[in-house]
């Protein structure tokens, strides 16, 4: 891991990846985009990928629940995180998603994501949210490798 030179939104220095450098503009977890969702993402020794989230009323979609599409693509990057730690960069060829219960703006989310396999370039992953010890939503996915475009200063 490298420390970049960007900081996170409480002026912390951020330990990001090579790969993760690639894409410092994503909504979901890019430390250059100042109006995402600053997930930040770290990597157990098995492999999964997570964040812990704080949702706010600018996701919203109904007054006490946070968009779908929000929840999706919080799902997809933690894949994305989950392929960086096997030094994949990837994107997504399907994403198919469970909302099992809504998720709330109050209380914090946690988000998962992992790879159980690759068949010939294709990365079948699983993602999940899980809102007060319960989960909320489940995702399976197919993943592509790509070969990064050098990030732009």
């Amino acid at each position: 891991m490298t420390v970049d030179t960007t900081t996170a939104t409480m002026g912390t220095p951020i330990e990001v990846s090579p790969m993760e450098t690639t894409h410092k503009e994503c909504f979901a977890c890019g430390i250059g985009n100042p109006t995402g969702l600053h997930l930040h993402f770290e990597v157990g020794p098995d492999g999964i990928a997570f964040a812990d989230w704080q949702p706010t009323p600018q996701f919203r979609s109904y007054p006490d629940r946070v968009h779908g599409g929000i929840i999706a693509t919080m799902l997809d990057s933690a894949i994305v995180h989950a392929l960086f730690a096997r030094g994949v960069c990837g994107v997504t060829a399907e994403l198919t998603l469970r909302y099992v219960l809504s998720v709330n703006l109050t209380d914090p989310v946690r988000v998962t994501g992992w790879v159980e396999s690759d068949r010939h370039k294709l990365y079948l992953c699983r993602a999940e949210v899980h809102q007060a010890g319960e989960l909320a939503v489940r995702a399976s996915a197919k993943f592509l490798p790509i070969h990064p475009t050098p990030a732009v200063s």
